[in-house]
């Protein structure tokens, strides 16, 4: 519906600020060189996605994420195809210099954080395919309602969820931006 429409239906309405999709074609399959630390699909739906919510920096202005954390190295991947950390550095947010930066727990105590999986991720819930990406829907409408129990988030704004269907080499990526 439209927006302006929503309150009329429900006083704390979340709105979809972006949805972007973007598929491969198996360009990862053909490349001799592809080697596995980028997936160029979640980059783009993710740029996407920031052109379209508006979002210039969004390290700063995403205030939580649910990824499609498949296996380890695919969240660390995806946190920075989602330019949440610079590329070749994720590392330095997770357990380098500025260790815990994707963390609930940092969020928690008011540091300065992203926290990525703030209610476990995707493995913790048994890799549900298909009701993946709607779990991890369901969990930023908490959030942003401010119904999220002890994971409370304080005060979020956005929340960005991504889910990959397929291989890395050809996969299908969602980005969806929500907010209030």
């Amino acid at each position: 519906m439209r927006a302006e429409d929503a309150k009329k239906f429900r006083p704390d309405p979340v709105y979809i600020k972006a949805l972007q999709i973007c598929t491969g074609f198996g360009e990862g399959t053909a490349r001799t060189d592809f080697d596995y630390t980028h997936i160029e699909e979640a980059y783009r739906a993710g740029m996407g996605a920031y052109q379209e919510a508006d979002i210039k920096n969004p390290r700063e202005e995403i205030s939580m994420a649910e990824v499609h954390d498949c296996f380890s190295i695919a969240e660390a991947l995806t946190m920075e195809d989602l330019q949440f950390s610079p590329r070749g550095k994720v590392y330095e947010d997770i357990l380098g210099s500025n260790a815990g930066f994707f963390t609930l727990q940092r969020a928690l105590e008011g540091e300065q954080a992203l926290p990525v999986q703030p209610d476990g991720g995707l493995k913790c819930f048994g890799h549900p395919i298909g009701a993946s990406g709607v779990r991890m829907m369901y969990e930023m409408y908490k959030q942003l309602q401010g119904k999220a129990g002890p994971r409370q988030i304080k005060d979020p704004k956005l929340g960005l969820t991504h889910n990959m269907g397929g291989p890395p080499t050809s996969p299908t990526i969602s980005c969806l931006i929500v907010g209030l």
